[in-house]
Protein backbone atom coordinates (compact mmCIF):
# COMPACT_ATOMS: atom_id res chain seq x y z
CA UNK A 1 0.00 0.00 0.00
CA UNK A 2 1.37 3.38 -0.87
CA UNK A 3 2.53 5.69 1.87
CA UNK A 4 0.56 8.42 0.10
CA UNK A 5 -2.73 6.70 0.96
CA UNK A 6 -1.78 6.51 4.62
CA UNK A 7 -0.81 10.16 4.76
CA UNK A 8 -3.92 11.19 2.87
CA UNK A 9 -6.26 9.19 5.09
CA UNK A 10 -4.54 10.47 8.21
CA UNK A 11 -5.05 14.04 7.07
CA UNK A 12 -8.67 13.34 6.22
CA UNK A 13 -9.97 12.95 9.77
CA UNK A 14 -9.39 14.90 13.00
CA UNK A 15 -7.60 13.40 15.99
CA UNK A 16 -9.57 11.80 18.83
CA UNK A 17 -8.75 9.43 21.66
CA UNK A 18 -9.56 5.75 21.26
CA UNK A 19 -12.66 4.38 23.02
CA UNK A 20 -15.79 2.48 22.06
CA UNK A 21 -17.93 4.88 20.06
CA UNK A 22 -20.30 5.41 17.18
CA UNK A 23 -19.83 6.55 13.60
CA UNK A 24 -18.99 10.20 14.34
CA UNK A 25 -16.19 9.09 16.61
CA UNK A 26 -14.75 6.74 13.97
CA UNK A 27 -14.94 9.44 11.30
CA UNK A 28 -12.89 11.73 13.51
CA UNK A 29 -10.48 9.24 15.01
CA UNK A 30 -9.47 7.66 11.72
CA UNK A 31 -6.85 10.40 11.38
CA UNK A 32 -5.22 9.19 14.57
CA UNK A 33 -3.79 6.26 12.66
CA UNK A 34 -0.19 7.37 12.27
CA UNK A 35 1.68 4.21 13.13
CA UNK A 36 1.22 0.52 13.84
CA UNK A 37 0.30 1.03 17.50
CA UNK A 38 -2.50 3.51 16.78
CA UNK A 39 -3.77 1.35 13.91
CA UNK A 40 -3.95 -1.63 16.27
CA UNK A 41 -5.82 0.48 18.86
CA UNK A 42 -8.24 1.66 16.17
CA UNK A 43 -8.92 -1.93 15.12
CA UNK A 44 -9.44 -2.98 18.75
CA UNK A 45 -11.94 -0.19 19.42
CA UNK A 46 -15.38 -1.57 20.15
CA UNK A 47 -18.32 -0.48 18.08
CA UNK A 48 -21.08 1.07 20.18
CA UNK A 49 -23.53 1.92 17.43
CA UNK A 50 -27.23 1.15 17.68
CA UNK A 51 -27.80 1.93 14.01
CA UNK A 52 -26.97 -1.08 11.81
CA UNK A 53 -26.07 1.08 8.80
CA UNK A 54 -23.58 3.08 10.85
CA UNK A 55 -22.12 -0.09 12.35
CA UNK A 56 -21.53 -1.39 8.82
CA UNK A 57 -19.79 1.87 7.87
CA UNK A 58 -17.57 1.59 10.96
CA UNK A 59 -16.58 -1.86 9.76
CA UNK A 60 -15.70 -0.31 6.38
CA UNK A 61 -13.35 2.12 8.15
CA UNK A 62 -11.83 -0.82 10.01
CA UNK A 63 -11.38 -2.62 6.69
CA UNK A 64 -9.39 0.31 5.31
CA UNK A 65 -7.36 0.38 8.51
CA UNK A 66 -6.51 -3.30 8.02
CA UNK A 67 -5.33 -2.51 4.50
CA UNK A 68 -3.17 0.25 5.95
CA UNK A 69 -1.62 -2.27 8.37
CA UNK A 70 0.16 -3.75 5.35
CA UNK A 71 2.52 -0.77 5.55
CA UNK A 72 3.66 -1.72 9.03
CA UNK A 73 4.87 -5.24 8.31
CA UNK A 74 7.90 -6.25 6.27
CA UNK A 75 6.95 -9.76 5.18
CA UNK A 76 5.35 -9.60 1.70
CA UNK A 77 2.94 -12.41 2.57
CA UNK A 78 1.83 -10.56 5.70
CA UNK A 79 1.37 -7.37 3.68
CA UNK A 80 -0.78 -9.19 1.17
CA UNK A 81 -2.75 -10.91 3.94
CA UNK A 82 -3.50 -7.63 5.75
CA UNK A 83 -4.55 -5.98 2.50
CA UNK A 84 -6.85 -8.83 1.51
CA UNK A 85 -8.38 -9.11 4.96
CA UNK A 86 -9.18 -5.39 4.91
CA UNK A 87 -10.46 -5.56 1.34
CA UNK A 88 -12.81 -8.41 2.27
CA UNK A 89 -14.17 -6.45 5.24
CA UNK A 90 -14.66 -3.33 3.11
CA UNK A 91 -16.37 -5.26 0.32
CA UNK A 92 -18.67 -7.06 2.77
CA UNK A 93 -19.57 -3.70 4.30
CA UNK A 94 -20.46 -2.35 0.88
CA UNK A 95 -22.59 -5.40 0.10
CA UNK A 96 -24.48 -4.94 3.37
CA UNK A 97 -24.88 -1.19 2.97
CA UNK A 98 -23.89 0.48 -0.27
CA UNK A 99 -23.69 4.12 0.77
CA UNK A 100 -21.68 7.23 -0.03
CA UNK A 101 -19.36 6.83 2.93
CA UNK A 102 -18.42 3.23 2.18
CA UNK A 103 -18.04 3.85 -1.55
CA UNK A 104 -15.78 6.85 -0.97
CA UNK A 105 -13.50 4.68 1.18
CA UNK A 106 -13.29 2.06 -1.55
CA UNK A 107 -12.58 4.52 -4.35
CA UNK A 108 -9.80 6.18 -2.34
CA UNK A 109 -8.14 2.82 -1.77
CA UNK A 110 -8.61 1.72 -5.37
CA UNK A 111 -7.08 4.84 -6.93
CA UNK A 112 -4.03 4.46 -4.67
CA UNK A 113 -3.58 0.68 -4.58
CA UNK A 114 -0.63 -0.69 -6.55
CA UNK A 115 -1.77 -2.20 -9.85
CA UNK A 116 -0.39 -5.66 -9.02
CA UNK A 117 -3.07 -5.95 -6.30
CA UNK A 118 -5.71 -5.85 -9.04
CA UNK A 119 -8.07 -3.73 -6.97
CA UNK A 120 -9.33 -1.06 -9.31
CA UNK A 121 -12.33 -2.56 -11.08
CA UNK A 122 -14.95 -0.39 -9.33
CA UNK A 123 -13.47 3.08 -9.87
CA UNK A 124 -15.77 4.09 -12.75
CA UNK A 125 -18.95 2.79 -11.11
CA UNK A 126 -17.95 4.30 -7.75
CA UNK A 127 -17.41 7.72 -9.37
CA UNK A 128 -20.85 7.53 -10.96
CA UNK A 129 -22.44 6.40 -7.69
CA UNK A 130 -20.88 9.21 -5.68
CA UNK A 131 -21.72 11.89 -8.23
CA UNK A 132 -25.34 10.71 -8.27
CA UNK A 133 -25.84 10.17 -4.54
CA UNK A 134 -23.69 12.49 -2.45
CA UNK A 135 -26.24 15.33 -2.38
CA UNK A 136 -29.02 13.06 -1.15
CA UNK A 137 -26.88 11.04 1.28
CA UNK A 138 -28.19 11.02 4.85
CA UNK A 139 -24.92 12.12 6.39
CA UNK A 140 -24.00 15.51 7.86
CA UNK A 141 -22.98 18.20 5.39
CA UNK A 142 -19.63 18.39 7.17
CA UNK A 143 -19.05 14.72 6.34
CA UNK A 144 -20.00 15.37 2.71
CA UNK A 145 -17.52 18.22 2.68
CA UNK A 146 -14.79 15.98 4.11
CA UNK A 147 -15.54 13.26 1.57
CA UNK A 148 -15.41 15.71 -1.34
CA UNK A 149 -12.21 17.26 -0.03
CA UNK A 150 -10.64 13.81 0.14
CA UNK A 151 -11.73 12.98 -3.40
CA UNK A 152 -10.38 16.27 -4.79
CA UNK A 153 -7.17 16.09 -2.78
CA UNK A 154 -6.38 12.75 -4.39
CA UNK A 155 -5.71 14.65 -7.62
CA UNK A 156 -7.26 11.82 -9.63
CA UNK A 157 -10.96 12.62 -9.29
CA UNK A 158 -11.50 16.06 -10.81
CA UNK A 159 -15.10 15.14 -11.67
CA UNK A 160 -15.95 16.18 -8.12
CA UNK A 161 -14.73 19.79 -8.41
CA UNK A 162 -18.19 21.26 -8.95
CA UNK A 163 -19.68 19.43 -5.95
CA UNK A 164 -16.65 20.30 -3.84
CA UNK A 165 -17.20 23.98 -4.57
CA UNK A 166 -20.87 23.64 -3.63
CA UNK A 167 -19.88 22.30 -0.18
CA UNK A 168 -16.90 24.68 0.18
CA UNK A 169 -14.58 21.69 0.23
CA UNK A 170 -11.98 23.43 -1.95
Amino acid sequence: MKMRLLIFLCLFFSVASFAGEGISYFRKSFKGIEDKATAEKFLATEIEEDNLQNAVSIRAYKGVCKMMMAQYVSNPFSKYSWFNEGKDLLEKSIKLNKNVENIHLRILVQINAPSFLDYSSDIASDKAYLLKNIDSAKIPDETKKDILKALITSGKLTEFNKLAKKYNAI
